[in-house]
């Protein structure tokens, strides 16, 4: 089932193209917090955290209070994307269902080439050549060629 956000004559929040990019915005940033946050906790002291070289910590060097506030921040973030993305969306009509099509491909194509560029910036900065980079990005490439694939050969014009 394909969503989108509603037209301008309804009654529910949510709706713009500002509206859509905060709950992805919000979403992001609030995982990747998250993710730090539940990592320095339940790492050892020895574990390191960082992008490599001078941007690397010690997990053991962080305080505890700076461990706590990733992860209720992040989980604070991801609630209210997920809140967001919940009141801002209803079904679409079939007639709209081309473009939200369209939409999700395009997304997943633009997520896909800035999480990658990421991932490949830090596994050239950390050194010793291409270690996991490709580990990601092949089997995603995949899935995205798949949906560029299954947009493809899907009928344009719904009944």
């Amino acid at each position: 089932m394909a969503v989108a956000h509603p037209t301008h004559g309804t009654a529910r929040m949510g709706g713009g193209p500002g509206w859509h990019f905060a709950e992805w915005a919000l979403g992001i940033v609030g995982g990747i917090s998250l993710f730090i946050g539940l990592f320095t906790l339940f790492a050892g002291d020895e574990s390191s955290i960082g992008l490599g070289g001078d941007w690397t910590w010690q997990v053991g060097e962080i305080a505890t209070a700076w461990k706590y506030i990733f992860v209720t921040g992040g989980a604070m973030l991801v609630a209210i994307a997920v809140t967001m993305a919940l009141l801002g969306r209803k079904r679409v009509r079939p007639a709209a269902r081309i473009d939200a099509e369209l939409s999700n491909l395009v997304w997943h194509a633009g997520i896909f080439l800035a999480v990658n560029a990421f991932i490949w910036l830090q596994d050239i900065a950390l050194g010793g050549g291409i270690d996991y980079a490709l580990y990601a990005t092949i089997p995603w490439g995949i899935g995205l060629a798949a949906h560029a694939i299954a947009y493809s050969r899907s009928p344009r014009n719904p009944a």
